[in-house]
């Protein structure tokens, strides 16, 4: 198959960037396992989708509609691990197949319809309580994992980190201050960390849209952490009328969150630049 949709510009430099030791055995075997991929399901590629750190594709097939991914994440396979308890929680699209090579994690899922991520909806009229429903559905759930990662020295790592560069495009580095204040709020939330399944990267691209007006979750980070740290992450990223205090607040009510424990998430989060 020589018609397979480019890697995005975008996607190259950030996995040459944060991978470099495997970038370019991905990006040079990328295409050929696509093909093999596609073949499999008699699948013809689409179009490459919106990512920062993976190839994307959506799939024509005599079935339906499939998404393929591959990142070079050397923890693909901890984050499939999660892919696949959220949709065995009937809150992520099911997952077909995974492929795990030396150099790349593939999966292979269904295409959600219309799939529109929330990024790109109009946030204004947005239904808060409809946006957690998902994210409620971790609520208690172990992880898939034993010994997986966990946020809290993932989000540490971030607050000590004098030349963060892995953060939002408008933004700039918190102060020395705002992360000492946040590394100290962090400590007084690690006494009673519980880990558990978490999907660790709640952006408005991570949510997408389905025909029957549910919301789903895709790709997720692949640590253990907590439902509070989720919903601090998602209020942070919904712009409307309310301040993101405000969308914690419904947040919480929403799921039977300690509200205190959002609003501390979202100190940190902010702080770390999630």
């Amino acid at each position: 198959m020589t018609d397979w949709p480019e890697i995005p510009e975008n996607v190259v430099k950030g996995v040459r960037e944060r991978w470099p030791d495997r970038a370019d055995r991905w990006l040079a075997t990328a295409g050929e396992t696509l093909a093999e991929l596609c073949a499999g399901y008699n699948g013809r590629p689409r179009d490459a989708l919106h990512a920062r750190y993976g190839y994307v594709v959506s799939v024509d097939t005599p079935d339906g509609g499939l998404v393929i991914r591959s990142s070079p994440d050397p923890d693909g396979p901890i984050q499939v691990k999660v892919s696949e308890a959220l949709s065995a929680l009937g809150v992520a699209p099911a997952i077909h197949q995974t492929l795990v090579t030396d150099v790349a994690t593939w999966t292979v899922m269904e295409e959600i319809e219309p799939g529109t991520p929330f990024a790109l909806t109009d946030r204004s009229s947005a239904d808060l309580e409809a946006l957690t429903a998902p994210l409620a559905s971790l609520r208690n759930q172990p992880v898939p994992v034993p010994g997986m990662p966990s946020l809290i020295p993932w989000i540490r790592g971030r607050l000590e980190d004098d030349n963060l560069k892995d953060m939002p495009v408008w933004q700039v580095p918190a102060s020395d201050s705002e992360r000492s204040q946040a590394l100290n709020v962090l400590a007084e939330l690690e006494q009673d960390f519980k880990p558990l399944l978490c999907h660790g990267d709640a952006s408005t691209w991570n949510l997408l849209l389905t025909g029957a007006s549910r919301w789903v979750l895709i790709d997720p980070r692949g640590i253990a952490g907590e439902l509070a740290y989720d919903l601090a992450v998602l209020a942070m990223k919904v712009r409307g009328s309310l301040t993101a205090a405000e969308v914690g607040q419904r947040f919480a009510a929403a799921t039977q969150v300690e509200e205190g424990r959002v609003a501390a998430w979202m100190e940190i989060a902010l702080a770390a630049r999630v």
